[in-house]
């Protein structure tokens, strides 16, 4: 197993362990509503956690920059927070839960986490051996720009931002989505600022004709 399968397979046993232990709790003090959304959701994301797995490809070649300047890290911690605050809103305060916009509001968070399913999935596949969480370079590294990155240049980013806006629409919480807009989209900003300004400097002219062509995350807005 590769290292990082490895580091996935360790990572999916302890939130299989966390969210076990939340599901055994909810299932004893949860009406029949919230517990299903709960089951829900643990099962869209266990499901989709495997097949990113599977789809995942080695690098071919050895990383030979690297200038995350630990955007990854702001945007993963910002992104568990918004989880963990909808999470505690959803099942123990409830103080920006609006009940009255149940269940519409919660299917409107599962259709979001499909869409950023699917968006996601596209762009790993496009993107194959060159995906890396972090902002670096490849050996021989070309610029892709088929599939989603056709129109936009960051659909990892459009996901990441679709990902913690589903959150807050399933376990209706309005503390989580004003985190999504205090902490995630501001990490959001600064990590395609620091890619972009990589790309540039690496790729150069052909760099700048794709940013003419294309969105950062939205088409046709931004």
């Amino acid at each position: 197993m590769s290292p990082r399968k490895r580091q996935v397979a360790i990572r999916m046993l302890i939130f299989l362990a966390v969210f076990s232990y939340i599901g055994y709790i909810a299932s004893q003090r949860l009406p029949s509503f919230d517990f299903w959304v709960i089951m829900g959701f643990f099962a869209l994301f266990f499901t989709w956690t495997i097949i990113e797995t599977i789809i995942y490809r080695e690098p071919q070649t050895r990383v030979v920059e690297d200038d995350d300047q630990r955007s990854y890290l702001y945007l993963q911690l910002s992104s568990m927070l918004v989880l963990f605050v909808a999470l505690l809103d959803f099942l123990e305060f409830k103080c920006t839960r609006v009940t009255l916009l149940e269940p519409g509001i919660t299917i409107l968070g599962f259709i979001f986490f499909i869409i950023y399913i699917t968006v996601r999935y596209q762009a790993i596949i496009h993107l194959g051996s060159y995906y890396n969480p972090r902002v670096a370079l490849y050996e021989e590294h070309s610029l892709v720009k088929e599939g989603p990155y056709r129109k936009i240049r960051h659909p990892f980013y459009l996901s990441a931002l679709l990902s913690v806006l589903s959150l807050s629409c399933i376990f209706n919480s309005g503390a989580a989505l004003l985190l999504t807009v205090l902490a995630v989209i501001p990490a959001i900003v600064y990590r395609i600022n620091i890619e972009e300004e990589f790309l540039l400097e690496h790729f150069g002219e052909e760099y700048k004709q794709y940013m003419e062509q294309s969105s950062r995350i939205i088409p046709g807005i931004w």
